[in-house]
């Protein structure tokens, strides 16, 4: 996997995190945030998914550059995720949420491979 699909996966992957940190905050588009045990899942899943992205970013760019681009992936993907949040709340979401998923994935794989190709 080359690393601008890797550094693409983890610049998806944060619309995941955006969005389960945005269910658990009280938000006008979509209504309260959750509670209880939802809200503790809702926060695990975002901080695992920064986690994911971080890893995958510096192992595409390197640190610094890694460090860089989930930082700039939370700005500019959080930013386009509030504009559609007001505008299409419920499309929004669901876009959010199947292309986070699509990051997350990506960066699994990716990190699937570099793990394959260090091993091996």
């Amino acid at each position: 996997m080359n690393p601008e699909l890797m550094a693409a996966s983890a610049a998806l992957a944060s619309l995941m995190a955006l969005t389960h940190w945005a269910q658990c905050m009280a938000t006008r588009a979509w209504g309260d945030g959750l509670q209880g045990l939802a809200r503790r899942r809702a926060w695990a899943t975002a901080l695992g998914t920064l986690v994911l992205q971080t890893v995958t970013a510096v192992a595409a760019a390197g640190p610094a550059a890694g460090a860089a681009l989930v930082v700039s992936a939370w700005m500019v993907l959080g930013w386009l995720l509030v504009l559609g949040m007001n505008q299409w709340p419920t499309v929004a979401r669901r876009w959010a949420m199947r292309l986070g998923a699509l990051g997350c994935s990506g960066c699994v794989v990716a990190l699937g491979v570099v793990g394959l190709r260090t091993a091996g």
